[in-house]
């Protein structure tokens, strides 16, 4: 299915030139701030004002005005490429819940009008369909191409939006074609709203020289997952247990009330990070979605590199399903490769990578996230493959700190209460504070 890869603004702040310039002017012109607000509209100086502000290295005032973008009919590559933006929020498909056999896929420039690629493209969603009809929708979106098409929303300030634009256009982005055009797609609106408000950023976008990926496509493998823990406090308890106490709210070693409280900020001061390998790149996306952790990915190239792939069980158990499933990532593997050697470029050659193929990647976050991350993915709702790294991620948080991390748990426990309502497992488990 042919579509357009379209970025469109189609929200925005209210009176937000006139807020960002009342935010210039805030900190040096007497009067409350309502006034200084009021004193703003209209005044023709605001816009140059906001420009003077910004060249002088000061880029917080745009921060006062936000965006909501739409995306629409980019590839999923793309949709990776966005949501590794850590100040802005995001609504995407669900690979769950949405059937994209229809999805249709989206075809780089020096492949258009090549029959090959169509075809082969087809053939991936032929299968998934196929695979639609034996196993849950969650394990028959792996064998799913980077090129299918995805429609989002995203919400984010002028800052991150511009910052968004010309890593797209000018930045690691612009070695993808499709990547460029959707910058230059964000520049020409912000331009028209905000004239010259990218100038003074232009230049601190270059692209990465980066060591470049061989697109020597692998032997395909399944994997097992791993979460290994290479960083942790060197006295967690006693860092913690500090905080408790300046804090003046818990007594130390109280880390069931601390858990039960609605705002632990003592659990901010313990930073984990973790080497987490053998996840889907489907899989990335849900811990990309936590925007309070720092995650530190491979390009997506690395995945047909290395070649490894996540075998959902409900595959592995159904003949007929694990066929389909193994000639799919056999089938992808051999015409990447042929590709490869063709001469395609590695950045058009990501588009090969397929939903199922393994990424590993670094990830950073503190205790407090830790709780609403596992809150969320070991709960019996979470898509199965999440939920075990989050099991592994936790066993290995237990033995680094066990009076603290073995209290952590799903919602039911954390909070005495599922937030699943009707969907609900069913099967809570007894709550850390009774």
């Amino acid at each position: 299915m042919a579509g357009v890869s379209r970025a469109i603004l189609i929200a925005e702040t209210d009176r937000g030139l006139q807020m960002c310039a009342a935010a210039a002017r805030l900190s040096t012109t007497q009067g409350s701030s309502m006034e200084v607000f009021e004193r703003s509209e209209g005044d023709e100086r605001n816009l140059p004002l906001v420009k003077k502000v910004l060249a002088s290295g000061h880029k917080s005032l745009i921060e006062h005005q936000t965006y909501s973008v739409a995306f629409e009919n980019v590839s999923v590559l793309a949709e990776q490429f966005m949501i590794e933006f850590r100040l802005a929020s995001f609504i995407v498909k669900s690979r769950r819940y949405v059937d994209f056999k229809n999805a249709g896929f989206y075809t780089p420039e020096s492949m258009k009008g090549n029959p090959r690629y169509d075809s082969h493209m087809a053939r991936l969603f032929t299968d998934y369909e196929r695979l639609e009809a034996l196993v849950p929708r969650e394990d028959a979106r792996f064998v799913l191409p980077y090129s299918f098409r995805s429609n989002f929303f995203v919400t984010c300030n002028l800052r991150e939006l511009c910052a968004m634009a010309l890593s797209l256009s000018c930045g690691r982005g612009a070695a993808f074609s499709e990547l460029k055009d959707l910058g230059f797609q964000l520049e020409g609106q912000i331009e028209a709203r905000y004239p010259g408000v990218l100038d003074s950023e232009r230049g601190r976008y270059k692209r990465t020289a980066s060591a470049p990926l061989i697109p020597v496509v692998g032997e395909p493998v399944a994997a097992s997952p791993t979460a290994a823990l290479i960083a942790a406090p060197q006295d967690a308890q006693g860092l913690l247990n500090q905080a408790m106490e300046f804090s003046g709210r818990f007594s130390s070693g109280d880390y069931r009330g601390l858990l039960a409280d609605s705002r632990p900020r003592e659990l901010e001061t313990l930073s984990y990070t973790f080497r987490i390998g053998g996840a889907s790149l489907a899989c990335v996306t849900h811990f990309a979605r936590h925007r309070m952790l720092s995650p530190l990915f491979r390009p997506t190239l690395s995945a047909l590199n290395g070649y490894a792939y996540v075998l959902p069980d409900s595959i592995r158990k159904n003949p007929e399903a694990h066929a389909i499933y193994l000639d799919a990532m056999w089938d992808n593997a051999l015409e990447a490769r042929a590709m490869a050697e063709g001469g395609l470029s590695p950045e058009d050659l990501s588009y090969y990578a397929l939903a199922g193929l393994t990424a590993e990647f670094l990830m950073t976050i503190n205790a407090r996230e830790l709780l609403h991350f596992i809150k969320l993915r070991s709960c019996e709702r979470a898509q199965w493959e999440i939920r075990s790294l989050t099991e592994r991620m936790q066993s290995a948080l237990i033995r680094s700190f066990p009076d603290l991390f073995s209290l952590y748990g799903p919602s039911c426990r954390i909070d005495g209460a599922c937030p699943e309502g009707r969907l609900s497992c069913g099967k809570p488990r007894p709550p850390i504070c009774p």
